[in-house]
This record gives C-alpha cells, structure tokens and sequence, in this order.
C-alpha cells in the first residue's frame, strides 16, 4: 500500500467531505488546505497530513481505523484523535486538553486552524452577526493564547 501523500489526502479529503460548505458557505474543504498552508512550506509531511485531516472524524463517517487502514502514520492518527473535539467539553478545555498532551503536531495544527478561523477575509465572509463574531474572535484568540504556551514549553 503505498503511504498517504499530501496530494492523496487532499483529494481524500474532498472527497470525505463532500458536499460539506463552511459558515461562510465555502467549499469545506478549502479550510483543512488553509490551515496546511498555515504551517509552512518547510512543516514536516507528518503536520501537513494532520491539518488536512484535522476535522475529518468530527465531521465525516471516518474514524481512526480508517486512517489506519489507508496507511496513515499513527503519530497523524493520534494527532487528530486530539484535535478531534469532545463534545461534552467545552471549547477551551478541549483546547487545554491538546495543549497538556505534549503532542506538537496537534498543537501546530490547532494553532494553524485558529490562526485561519481568525483571518480577516475568513471573518468578512461570516453571516453578519457581530455578537456571535466577537464570541468567535474571543475564543479563538485566548485558544492561541494557550497553544502558543505550551509549544514554547
């Protein structure tokens, strides 16, 4: 089986996420490329692959044995095991929970897709409700807040 490319994750990914459009009512997903983007040209392939497939098990049928399955690393799987949000737990402890990990992968990557959820043109695109915006805004910037400290740690 050949190994998962970024090339054969991005088409994964369409497909995977298939008729799926953002709040913004963008093409899903053009937002996991965006946050690949985010992490550098230089970002191991490792990083790439899990931003491209950060929501996929949030949002998708598949789950991590498939992952598996398709031949992807375990440090990707469990990367987006992380990044995969719990629901029962509100947005910021998830966010402490990716940070207490230790895992720079999922940091990165969270911290890429925060960075792309805060991008000015992202934003501008968003239905006109300024409230729930700012919530938006709040919650990000206190989410890169904690990430950024435990990727320096």
């Amino acid at each position: 089986m050949p190994k998962p490319t970024v090339e054969s994750t991005i088409e994964f990914i369409k497909s995977a996420h298939a008729g799926q459009v953002d709040k913004a009512g963008v093409t899903y997903w053009h937002h996991p490329v965006s946050v690949m983007k985010r992490l550098g040209t230089d970002a191991p392939d490792d990083y790439k692959l899990a931003a491209l497939l950060h929501d996929v098990f949030e949002d998708t049928k598949y789950g991590a044995a498939d992952l598996r399955a398709m031949g992807y690393a375990e440090r990707v799987v469990e990367a987006v095991l992380r990044l995969t949000k719990v629901e029962e737990i509100p947005y910021l402890e998830n966010i402490e929970r990716i940070a207490a990990s230790g895992d720079k992968i999922a940091i990165a990557v969270k911290i890429a897709d925060n960075e792309d959820n805060l991008d000015p043109e992202r934003i501008a695109r968003l239905p006109a409700n300024a409230r729930v915006i700012n919530l938006q805004i709040a919650k990000y910037q206190s989410s890169l807040e904690i990430l950024r400290r435990a990727i320096v740690a």
